[in-house]
């Protein structure tokens, strides 16, 4: 059984292949073509989630499963707050460089401290062409250090900054193995609940 995963950032979907690893399903990206970036103008996570879904439902004639995330720091300020903007700096107008984003958020962290808990806002919504639509919002509490690894995951800077709370390991460090193991148990539960929970029009055969 196999679904389609609406992104055009890989590393988003190495993380729900990753999550998704124990079930019997494989999770395929869009399929080969010149696809267009679906603009994230939603006021939450699950309304940008939401609008992925639809429209490449629709432009694929095909059910499609699509993810958002906001991000929340938990001592910081509410008009401080990343939220949904996390790739769109104060003051720059362009999306922020993977670089830019780890000096950026670097400095914020060390205004709370060497390190700082938060949180990941997850925003999960399949929607299938015939209108079917099914829905799941849920966090992962973080931890962040100030001082960047040298390591850097495209697509996901800020691995670079995110420690794993038993070992104290940056997630941009962690072998293949060990990322797997990471996303399984902070979002396994969830993700992987949701996907048992669609019915079988929303799974295609290999």
């Amino acid at each position: 059984m196999k679904i389609i995963f609406g992104t055009k950032n890989p590393a988003k979907l190495k993380q729900l292949q990753s999550t998704l690893a124990p079930l019997n399903v494989v999770v395929a990206g869009l399929p080969e073509g010149n696809w267009p970036e679906i603009a994230e103008i939603g006021k939450t996570a699950l309304e940008n989630a939401k609008n992925k879904a639809k429209n490449y439902a629709k432009l694929l004639h095909l059910p499609v499963i699509s993810m958002d995330n906001a991000l929340y720091f938990d001592q910081l300020a509410a008009e401080q707050q990343p939220g949904l903007q996390v790739r769109r700096l104060p003051h720059q107008e362009t999306r922020a460089t993977d670089q830019e984003l780890i000096a950026y958020y670097s400095q914020i962290i060390a205004s709370l401290g060497k390190e700082a808990s938060g949180y990941w806002e997850y925003a999960l919504s399949a929607c299938h062409p015939d209108g079917q639509e099914y829905n799941l919002v849920f966090r992962s509490p973080r931890r962040f250090s100030a001082t960047p690894c040298l390591a850097i995951m495209e697509g996901y800077p800020l691995e670079s900054l995110q420690l794993e709370k038993d070992t104290g390991k940056y997630i941009a460090e962690m072998t293949e193995i060990e990322k797997e193991q990471f996303w399984q148990k902070n979002i396994g539960q969830e993700v992987q609940g949701f996907i048992k929970s669609l019915p079988n029009s929303f799974f295609l055969n290999n």
